[in-house]
Parts: structure tokens; C-alpha cells; sequence
């Protein structure tokens, strides 16, 4: 078994699932302007659409070698 630190990701891999990321968001929006505003799942739709937003980022920055660094602002797991 690899060590996760050991793995790396393929540019092409990162494509593939970049696409799959944004078939799904493309969803969670259609679903989003589907719902009543201020609903409890237009509200649990947000923060779905914005974790999709950062994986994006982070499959994009994977694709161009260069590595993902957050904005400022952002807060993050630690």
C-alpha cells in the first residue's frame, strides 16, 4: 500500500475528474434555482456549490503543475 504522501495525481486524472466535478455542480445549480430561496435545501445547496467551486480550483491548479494555495481568507481544516 502507497503512502498518501507518496501519491501523486496525473494531469489527466485531475481533468477527468474536473469534468465529473463540474457535470455535478452544473446540477447542484439547476437544482438550486429550482428551490424557493431561503429554504433549508436552497440553504444546504450553497455551501455544496461553494466546496464544488474549490474543488475546481484545486483540479485546475493540479492540472497546470502548479499546486493549489488558498486565498487569503480562506479558512481551511487545521
Amino acid at each position: 500500500m502507497a503512502l498518501r504522501s507518496k501519491r501523486s495525481m496525473s494531469p489527466a486524472k485531475a481533468s477527468e475528474m474536473n469534468v465529473a466535478v463540474r457535470e455535478f455542480q452544473r446540477q447542484v445549480r439547476t437544482w438550486a434555482a429550482e428551490t424557493p430561496i431561503g429554504s433549508s435545501v436552497y440553504i444546504a445547496l450553497d455551501p455544496l456549490n461553494s466546496a464544488l467551486d474549490l474543488m475546481g480550483r484545486v483540479l485546475n491548479a493540479e492540472m497546470d503543475g502548479r499546486g493549489f494555495e488558498r486565498r487569503y481568507g480562506e479558512g481551511g481544516m487545521e
